[in-house]
């Protein structure tokens, strides 16, 4: 029969292990770390105050000023990576001005965002005086405790802690379960504290909701360039092919009919070969038609959806395509043709420059986003930066506010994961 341990026991030994846990000590590392730092938290407000004191004295504390902006800014970048190291935060960092002007220069050094910074050393120094004190005693009296049972007997007679006997027996075992207690209570308390201060460097350093549109701005401007010069490509190979292949069909079709017209009544059997030699350059002409025109916008992806018009593709891909599509419900017709045309080429460039012998193709909705992940065994090493294949499939996700993250090791396997907004 399993044993199994009573529910105080069962409790207390998750308590334990929850206090003991990585999280635990990395929470504990932060902001022992905070601590340690207010003193060069506090730095800048002192130099900036002094400056602005002895300023009116024959300019004497001008310097100071942005002296106190720059170590401003070096603790906001000590932070930014202080917190990356322990919490993996990467934070986003506003825009920064750009170019070598003095009033570039001047606004760099006192402009919005180097007042964010200074006032963040400002919040910072009280938040390290309050907290980093409030857990070092939490934890230092909670160990003083918590060791008196054992400090008891080693102590002078006649000791006394708050008007008690140390040396007794129960004012030592009491004091002792109080000292777990706030050993337990800095541990457990220092998770909360700092997702506070996680939380509140990221705000005051991280980038507002106007750097967020000026970056988003920027990115579509981009992207929309190289959308345009990828159209055009994708217009002049149209008209290409259009050109060497259905044209010159459809000219030897006409051209063949003509023939066949003059030769009905006096050579009607060369008139027939004539005809019948047409007709399969007709059907020839439509086949490169459709070849043409299949990546463009199925018929089928309308009418039915994603699923059929994708297993469409994966029953004419070469490769052997393992495909899974999961939905209730169809998504919006432009989230629809954009992973249409991602998993098509996709396919298209495992089938010319994987060399895999089988793919897997996952589509599925994941709560308002459509994510769809494509995998191959081929020899990988894909490299964004020796082709535009990677860049013009991230701009097309991109223009949808979607995301497309691959890798691609070399000797494989290539991972591609694409999520797109349900309702793009």
């Amino acid at each position: 029969m399993r044993f199994r341990p009573p529910r105080i026991r069962a409790a207390l030994y998750r308590v334990g292990r929850g206090l003991l846990a990585r999280d635990t000590r990395d929470d504990q590392l932060q902001l022992l770390t905070t601590l340690a730092l207010t003193p060069l938290y506090v730095m800048p407000l002192i130099l900036f105050t002094l400056g602005a004191g002895l300023t009116p004295l024959l300019l004497l504390g001008l310097p100071l000023l942005p002296l106190s902006m720059k170590l401003a800014n070096w603790i906001a970048r000590l932070d930014r990576q202080r917190l990356f190291l322990l919490r993996d935060l990467d934070i986003d960092m506003p825009i920064a001005v750009s170019g070598n002007g003095w009033k570039e220069r001047l606004e760099r050094l006192f402009g919005r965002r180097a007042w964010r910074e200074l006032g963040f050393t400002v919040v910072m120094s009280f938040w390290g005086l309050g907290v980093g004190g409030l857990m070092v005693s939490l934890l230092a009296a909670g160990l003083l405790l918590a060791l008196l049972p054992l400090l008891g007997p080693l102590l002078p007679d006649g000791s006394s802690l708050l008007g008690m006997d140390v040396g007794s027996l129960a004012v030592a075992v009491s004091g002792g379960a109080v000292g777990l207690g706030l050993l337990a209570a800095g541990l457990w308390l220092g998770g909360p504290l700092a997702r506070t201060e996680s939380t509140l460097v990221a705000r005051m350093l991280g980038a507002n909701r106007v750097d967020h549109l000026v970056r988003r701005m920027t990115d579509l401007e981009d992207s929309r360039s190289r959308m345009v010069d990828a159209a055009e490509l994708e217009r002049q190979r149209i008209e290409r092919d259009l050109h060497d292949g259905a044209q010159q069909r459809l000219l030897s079709v006409a051209m063949s009919l003509g023939r066949a017209k003059t030769r009905f009544d006096r050579d009607p059997d060369k008139a027939r070969e004539l005809m019948l030699a047409a007709h399969e350059e007709a059907k020839a002409a439509m086949q490169e038609l459709r070849d043409v025109t299949r990546g463009l916008h199925p018929a089928i992806l309308t009418e039915q959806g994603i699923e059929p018009a994708l297993a469409t593709i994966a029953a004419r891909c070469p490769v052997s395509i393992d495909l899974s599509a999961r939905m209730q419900e169809r998504p919006s017709p432009r989230a629809e043709a954009v992973a249409y045309y991602v998993v098509s080429e996709l396919l298209t460039n495992i089938t010319k420059h994987a060399a895999a012998d089988r793919a897997t193709v996952r589509v599925f909705r994941e709560e308002q986003l459509l994510r769809l992940t494509v995998t191959d065994d081929g020899i990988g090493g894909v490299d964004p930066a020796r082709g535009s294949g990677i860049r013009g499939l991230r701009d097309r996700i991109r223009a949808v506010d979607g995301h497309l993250t691959f890798s691609s090791p070399a000797g494989g396997p290539t991972v591609v994961d694409v999520t797109l907004p349900w309702k793009a």
